[in-house]
């Protein structure tokens, strides 16, 4: 019997493994999949240059991540630091300088800028500390996110670098967001001032060679722990051990079992005996996000010689955020953007054609008719990934995370749960999955003792 059988092989699932290799304990991680990662991949075009079709962001405090790149020997590179980010705004345009070019707001919408970051924060601090006034405040928590930006900053620059900041932190702010769902954000996620602070606000890096070099070293790492294509069906569970049974009637006994999938992925398992029914009912709540990541190749990136960076944000369109993904020195450039919610759920039942012109469509309007022919498109829809389900994370349904989100990790018995989505700091990040596989390996060890 093993010590622990750990269901992912994504970044929850690898760490963890790694920590109770190295305190002695006898582990296996049993990845549905041909390949570690989860949500983090790699693809490669046609003329070797890779693209991330996951998770590739490392952001403010996001240390854990930043501990596990140095200890491979990896290295990191930034967002370009030169040109202007395109903020599209009710079919307009507006170009806005990047911290490298000098100041990109007047003092005053400096100012203004502080003074809603502050009320922004401090309203997330009451929501964490003061239950009764946040129930009291209910209906106005509900209102819509953009509106409340609009009614406390004063100044239209002031609103722009608002959203631009927000995206970078948390990704694209959707139409349908509420302030209550912000505040959750900013209490989960990278502090928004000290982004703000550093790189004009966009404090965001990414692994050479891609964040899937981070999982394939901590898989060689593991070595045999390994074993990919292995698909669970069911795990029969007791007071003491637990057997997981693999769809092709493998049967693996250990006494501790780690479940790093997505609370509603997790729940589609068979569990024998069966898991409470709060626990069934709370995972329904919390839905898997919807998106398409996508890339358009371009002979090359032709917006840096319009004086751009690459980066835009927009109010409308089918993809609403774009960034300069192009590696190292490659000619070619890479302009990636993503499809998401009502989008990507309509334009996924349609064709890939269709999707790469809504693309084109989206970024000529930002970039110029210089846009409209690239030589390529690659893209992931990661909710018809059958072992993943959506992206980047999930959706907490109002008032399901503050009443039952932090329980949802507490384990049943000798089952856990660890993922981003489990993760009471930097929820849905890959910062996130890395903290909560360290927190439940140490759960596990010591029931393991």
């Amino acid at each position: 019997m093993r010590d622990c059988a750990i269901i992912g092989g994504g970044f929850a699932g690898l760490t963890a493994a790694l920590d109770l290799v190295k305190r002695g304990l006898d582990v296996v991680v049993l990845e549905a999949r041909d390949r570690v990662g989860g949500r983090v991949e790699n693809g490669v075009l046609d003329d070797g240059q890779y693209v991330e079709l996951g998770g590739q962001w490392i952001g403010a405090g996001h240390d854990a991540v930043k501990e596990l790149v140095d200890r491979y020997g990896l290295h990191t590179v930034g967002l370009p630091n030169k040109g202007n980010l395109v903020v599209r705004l009710r079919g307009q345009n507006l170009e806005v300088p990047s911290g490298d070019d000098g100041p990109a707001l007047s003092p005053f919408e400096v100012s203004d800028l502080g003074q809603g970051l502050l009320r922004l924060r401090r309203l997330a601090q009451r929501l964490r500390d003061d239950p009764a006034w946040s129930a009291s405040n209910d209906a106005w928590l509900r209102q819509d996110l953009r509106r409340w930006i609009q009614t406390n900053l004063r100044t239209q620059g002031a609103q722009l670098r608002f959203i631009e900041v927000y995206s970078a932190a948390f990704g694209p702010m959707s139409r349908t967001a509420t302030l209550l769902e912000g505040l959750h954000q900013v209490n989960s996620g990278p502090d928004l001032e000290s982004m703000l602070a550093s790189n004009g606000g966009l404090n965001q890096r990414r692994v050479e060679g891609g964040m899937f070099e981070v999982c394939r070293a901590m898989a060689a790492d593991l070595g045999d722990v390994v074993r990919t294509s292995s698909v669970v069906d069911r795990i029969e569970h007791g007071e003491r051990s637990a057997t997981v049974v693999l769809t092709d009637g493998t049967r693996i006994e250990a006494r501790q079992v780690i479940t790093t999938l997505p609370p509603r992925l997790a729940m589609k398992m068979t569990y024998d005996p069966p898991l409470p029914q709060w626990r069934t009912e709370t995972a329904a709540k919390v839905a898997a996000g919807n998106v398409i990541k996508a890339f358009l190749v371009y002979e090359k990136p032709f917006w840096r010689d319009l004086g751009l960076s690459g980066q835009s944000s927009a109010d409308e369109g089918s993809v609403r955020v774009t960034f300069d993904t192009t590696t190292g020195d490659d000619e070619r450039g890479l302009l990636m953007g993503f499809f998401e919610g009502a989008d990507a759920d309509s334009l996924s039942k349609r064709s890939i054609t269709l999707r790469q012109r809504s693309f084109v469509d989206s970024v000529v309007r930002t970039f110029g008719d210089v846009a409209a022919k690239p030589i390529d498109y690659i893209e992931r829809d990661w909710s018809a990934e059958p072992f993943t389900a959506g992206c980047h994370g999930a959706h907490f349904a109002p008032g399901v995370w503050t009443t039952n989100g932090p329980v949802l990790a507490e384990p049943e018995g000798v089952l856990h749960w660890a993922g981003a989505e489990y993760s009471g700091r930097f929820n849905g990040y890959m910062e996130g999955a890395v903290r909560s596989g360290l927190d439940v390996a140490a759960a596990v060890a010591r029931n393991c003792a």
